[in-house]
C-alpha cells in the first residue's frame, strides 16, 4: 500500500548580497575559506523577516555596514544543505568596516577593475573569486555589466 502523504521539503531562504558604495562592492572572507577567496555577504533569512531586513542585518552584523535600496537579482537553488538562495544589490551608506570575528575573517572594498581582474581569474587579482558555479560569480559577474553599461568608473 503506498503512502499518499504529500511531503513538502523544507528549504532555507539564504541571502547574499553586494553592497555598494561609490563604484565599488563590499566582499567578506569566511574563516576557513581558502586563501585570498572572497565573496558577497549572506546569511540565513529570519522567520518573519522581510528579503530586504534580512540583506540589512546581516550586512550590518557582519560587517558594520548600513544598507538601503535593497534591489533583488536573482537566486540559485542549494540543494544541500536545501537552501534557496537570494541575490541582491544594497546601497551601503558610506564604507566604514566594523567588522565582527566571529562572522567573518576580512572584508574589503572592490573597485570594477579588481572584480573584471577575478571573474577572469587573473593571478594578480585582488581576490580568488567564488567558484562559477556559485550564485555570488554570478552576482559579480551581473553587478561588473551593470558598471560597465552605466559607464561607472572603476
Amino acid at each position: 500500500d503506498a503512502c499518499a502523504a504529500e511531503h513538502f521539503p523544507r528549504t532555507d531562504p539564504v541571502v547574499i548580497m553586494l553592497a555598494q558604495h561609490r563604484g565599488r562592492v563590499l566582499l567578506g572572507r569566511q574563516h576557513g575559506w581558502p586563501q585570498g577567496r572572497y565573496s558577497a555577504l549572506a546569511g540565513f533569512v529570519e522567520p518573519g523577516e522581510t528579503i530586504e531586513e534580512a540583506v540589512a542585518r546581516e550586512t550590518f552584523e557582519e560587517a558594520g555596514v548600513r544598507v538601503r535600496a535593497v534591489r533583488y537579482v536573482m537566486s540559485q537553488p542549494w540543494p544541500f544543505p536545501s537552501s534557496l538562495m537570494i541575490a541582491c544589490y544594497a546601497e551601503a551608506e558610506d564604507d566604514a568596516l566594523r567588522l565582527d570575528p566571529t562572522e567573518i575573517e576580512a572584508a574589503f572594498w572592490c573597485d570594477a577593475d579588481g572584480v573584471r581582474a577575478a571573474l577572469a581569474g587573473d593571478p594578480d587579482a585582488p581576490f580568488l573569486a567564488p567558484p562559477p558555479m556559485a550564485v555570488a560569480w554570478h552576482l559579480l559577474d551581473h553587478w561588473l555589466g551593470e558598471v560597465v553599461t552605466a559607464g561607472a568608473s572603476a
